[in-house]
């Protein structure tokens, strides 16, 4: 059995990685073990608050729950006109739920990443699906984690430069461009990354109708309180983009990928216009660090978000 840590920054799209994570955890063979957050499509408060939220949604309050980084490792803050999922991470909304904030563990994300990959060395994957903030300052204060990971997953960067909260730069990237260096230099374990265009090209596949009237179709009140903030969110968009959501399917599956490419990535740091941005290293002059995921399988990625909704397609997958 994989175990699993996932670090988020709910975020309407990490919530569907949450989702479909629990919902394919005994049909696939893994178990997650926390659930840790970090700063990013909204602060780390918000962020913990609507993790609960999804949790208590589903019953899941078995998972633990663990706060992280509030600011990238370089400060201040960068700054962005209009978040994304609104400055709560969903929408916005005005919610009447009842949330337990007391179930948020005590201890800091951080030294909860190095107390449960030291206690299952080799053993434990891990799924980023925000800034790498709080993997970056684990591999930096804790230097014996490097490699004692078993593998990494990372929604994040760009393949061709292709930007979208600056021109060149992809969001989780550029919101701790950092964080994302450390983790790219100092990790030794098999990471697989999802990039920016990936997510842009797999969209066109799902159209917004077909996630609201299809999926949205469902007595699953995680998915309900979802319609509600994507609803909005997506407004007037053709097409849905669950980018975390499709990170989560290729670790879930790993036959779903139907293209991806290996490569040397770094990030850029300094650039004027190219900060945050990742660089491929297509003249293959460094040791390869990343497997790239280009395109995956679309209909098995929408049987899997219907069935995280709970439709009845298991005997279809």
């Amino acid at each position: 059995m994989r175990r699993v840590i996932v670090d988020v920054d709910v975020g309407t799209d990490d919530a569907w990685a949450i989702l479909l994570l629990l919902k394919c955890e005994k049909r696939y063979n893994y178990k997650v073990e926390a659930i840790t957050c970090t700063h990013g499509n909204t602060d780390v408060e918000h962020g913990a608050r609507n993790v609960l939220r999804v949790l208590t949604a589903i019953n899941r309050l078995d998972i633990p729950v663990y706060k992280g980084a509030t600011e990238p490792i370089v400060t201040p803050t960068p700054v962005r006109e209009k978040p994304f999922h609104g400055v709560d991470g969903f929408a916005d909304l005005v919610l009447k739920d009842e949330i337990d904030k007391s179930l948020i563990q005590r201890d800091h994300a951080v030294n909860e990443l190095r107390r449960r990959i030291l206690e299952n060395p080799g053993g434990m994957s891990l799924i980023f699906i925000g800034p790498l903030t709080n993997l970056a300052l684990c591999v930096k204060l804790y230097p014996e984690t490097r490699g004692q990971i078993r593998d990494l997953y990372v929604m994040g960067g760009n393949r061709y430069g292709m930007g979208n909260v600056t021109k060149s730069a992809e969001f989780n990237f550029w919101a701790d461009p950092e964080a994302a260096h450390i983790v790219f230099n100092n990790l030794p374990c098999p990471i697989t990354l999802l990039p920016w265009e990936t997510c842009l090209s797999e969209q066109k596949t799902i159209p917004m109708e077909w996630r609201m009237k299809i999926v949205g179709d469902t007595s699953n009140r995680a998915v309900q309180l979802l319609n509600q903030a994507e609803g909005k969110i997506f407004a007037g968009r053709p097409f849905w983009r669950p980018c975390d959501a499709f990170l989560a399917a290729v670790f879930i599956d790993p036959d779903i990928v139907v293209k991806a490419e290996n490569f040397h990535v770094d990030i850029e740091l300094t650039g004027s216009l190219t900060r945050g941005q990742m660089v491929l290293d297509h003249l293959k002059s460094k040791v390869e660090n990343v497997k790239l995921v280009d395109k995956i399988k679309n209909e098995q990625f929408k049987l899997l978000m219907l069935y995280a909704a709970d439709h009845d397609v298991e005997h279809q997958l």
